[in-house]
């Protein structure tokens, strides 16, 4: 599905992060939650396209919003952040992929993503809290260090609209920022003790590729079926 997204809003959140939100005036949009788009633009070197997650919930209708995080490659990337301005249209063309959430899906969840990860796995959490599901929901999110948590103030409100959510946040490098949660990677003690926590838990897993790959692996290890996993990976 095809429309032009105009930006309506730009805020910083992170300090390698930032969130766009589009006006997709008239056009009918539809995505599931977890979902990607391509991203066109018009640059002096041409045409180029960029794959970005959907970072808002489909039950939200007119806009759609995309996080994106400044890396030293991507010309899409760096054009977001450097040159993109509030008014400035866009071709967008999705919702695509197969890393996806729908109600019929049950649960309950577990979602767990590492650094700009969170961007389908906030999409799935916006969806199931705007839906009210009546499922439990768990969210294990990894950053850097505590400034690179992306909305993390979102998680922790949808956390709060429901008794049946919990989250944890973890850091995986030292920091001399303030920070009283927990630190290290998301490892086998993290992972047992959220996947006992809810019979059978659906996975939803989004980050790094060496991040999945040994995350996959260790929920193999702890007896999760390989049919209960969805894993995106960002090469």
């Amino acid at each position: 599905m095809q429309a032009e997204a105009t930006i309506i809003e730009i805020r910083e959140e992170t300090p390698t992060v930032k969130s766009f939100l589009f006006d997709l005036g008239e056009t009918p949009f539809k995505y599931l939650p977890g979902q990607w788009v391509d991203f066109y633009i018009e640059t002096k070197s041409g045409l180029q396209i960029g794959g970005f997650s959907i970072t808002s919930s489909p039950t939200v209708e007119g806009t759609i919003e995309l996080a994106v995080k400044r890396l030293p490659y991507g010309i899409p990337a760096q054009y977001l952040h450097d040159t993109a301005r509030v008014g400035d249209s866009f071709h967008i063309d999705g919702g695509s992929g197969k890393f996806y959430y729908e109600e019929s899906k049950g649960g309950p969840l577990l979602l767990i993503a590492g650094g700009i990860g969170i961007t389908p796995i906030i999409s799935i959490a916006r969806y199931v809290a705007a839906k009210k599901l009546d499922i439990k929901m768990d969210i294990l999110y990894s950053a850097s260090t505590p400034s690179e948590f992306a909305f993390k103030t979102s998680i922790e409100e949808i956390v709060a609209s429901s008794h049946n959510f919990d989250c944890r946040f973890t850091t995986t490098q030292h920091s001399e920022e303030p920070w009283h949660g927990y630190n290290g990677r998301i490892n086998a003690e993290l992972l047992q003790q959220y996947t006992t926590r809810n019979e059978d838990p659906l996975i939803y897993l989004c980050g790094p590729q060496p991040m999945i790959t040994d995350i996959e692996k260790t929920l193999l290890d702890l007896g999760i079926e390989e049919k209960r996993i969805n894993a995106e990976r960002w090469w």
